[in-house]
């Protein structure tokens, strides 16, 4: 990412002294299961961690207690019994971006139906991760929702998502996915090493990571970056792109304190902080701010 872009973005997480906490968003993380509550935990935490102002983990009741045995207090627990119930919370609670997927129960044709009914009723930007895209495959078009859509495959999900092979999509990466986010006006971040970012002509390749991120729940904390980052850098496509820089550069610096083998996803969101901190310290230094 270039410097002037560091700059634009880095100035908008400077905080006012009279700030508070509705300044800087509400997430809602729908995610979670009895088998996998950590993972929506995960987004909360990469949420929490990059600075959004309150943070809920929405879950239904029949898995409450593996949910409680992973909480963290700082986040806030909302019970659901129906979409509607999700909506009407959104609604109530100044809800400002959602993530829906990480860990929820991949029913296909139920939770399809629930996703599809949050994508048509908000128009708030939505980040589909993991299972939220693993219900939908065979060429699936966002044509006619409200919601301002971020979609987080790897390349895995992405072939069942359009129905080609994945060596089809590897050749023709960049025009097979353009192609798809203009005709459905949404943004592709697609995970993987060099990350890309794709919307309505508009392309970004990450350097920063490290393989020491091939570890469970570093998609599931990205996620919770880019639901906490697009409140304060509101075009979509730049929000993304941020919180995919930003994401690599924690992992690398886990890496550096830590070493390659045995660093998890918590880490990383927790080291979110610590590198935004270097970043407009550096930003000082050189004049640019």
């Amino acid at each position: 990412m270039k410097k002037h872009e560091i700059k634009k973005n880095i100035i908008k997480f400077i905080r006012k002294r009279d700030s508070y906490k509705y300044n800087y968003g509400h997430v809602l993380v729908i995610a979670g299961s009895e088998i996998m509550p950590g993972a929506g935990l995960l987004s909360c935490i990469g949420a929490l961690y990059s600075g959004a102002g309150l943070v809920t983990y929405a879950v239904k009741n029949d898995f409450i207690n593996s949910v409680l045995s992973v909480f963290k207090p700082e986040i806030m627990l909302y019970i659901y019994k129906t979409v509607d119930d999700i909506i009407n919370f959104v609604k109530l609670r100044n809800v400002s971006s959602i993530v829906i997927g990480p860990g929820l129960i991949c029913d296909n044709i139920v939770l399809k139906k629930f996703i599809d009914k949050i994508l048509m009723s908000l128009s708030l930007p939505i980040i589909l991760d993991a299972s939220g895209l693993s219900c939908y495959n065979f060429k699936t078009e966002f044509k006619n929702i409200k919601a301002k859509l971020i979609i987080t495959p790897h390349i895995g999900e992405l072939s069942k998502l359009l129905n080609i092979p994945i060596k089809i999509i590897k050749k023709k990466k960049k025009k097979i996915i353009s192609r798809y986010v203009n005709t459905n006006k949404i943004i592709c971040v697609l995970k993987g090493k060099n990350t890309i970012v794709i919307s309505n002509k508009k392309f970004y390749k990450n350097k920063t990571g490290t393989p020491a991120m091939a570890i469970s729940g570093s998609g599931d904390i990205l996620t919770g970056v880019i639901a906490s980052f697009i409140n304060i850098i509101k075009d979509p496509f730049d929000a993304s792109k941020f919180a995919v820089f930003i994401h690599g550069l924690s992992g690398e610096y886990v890496e550096k304190n830590k070493g390659q083998i045995g660093v998890i996803a918590s880490e990383i969101a927790e080291s979110i902080c610590y590198v935004m901190k270097d970043m407009l310290i550096n930003c000082k230094k050189n004049n640019m701010i």
